[in-house]
């Protein structure tokens, strides 16, 4: 899909604009469907601040990596799509 001599298709770019607006909408997702579980309700809030941090750092790794995995799987599946528009 890359071009040789004129860098980045359109395809590609839309590939990795596709992917990063969806790993970025499963990253806020995933921090939205958190605040509404009652595990956040009833006992995170009643933690003390430094168990806090530990909970919600162990969260933004589980979360980051969640995103990676969607990033990839958006990117490869956005150019899949844009090679087949690109064989008809």
């Amino acid at each position: 899909m890359i071009l040789l001599n004129g860098g980045l298709s359109i395809g590609i770019l839309t590939s990795l604009v596709g992917a990063s607006l969806g790993a970025l909408a499963v990253f806020i997702w995933s921090h939205i469907y958190a605040t509404k579980t009652p595990f956040y309700n009833l006992s995170y809030t009643n933690y003390p601040a430094i168990q806090k941090v530990f909970v919600y750092l162990f969260f933004q790794v589980f979360a980051l990596i969640s995103a990676a995995i969607a990033f990839y799987i958006l990117l490869f599946l956005i150019g899949a799509i844009f090679a087949t528009f690109d064989t008809m």
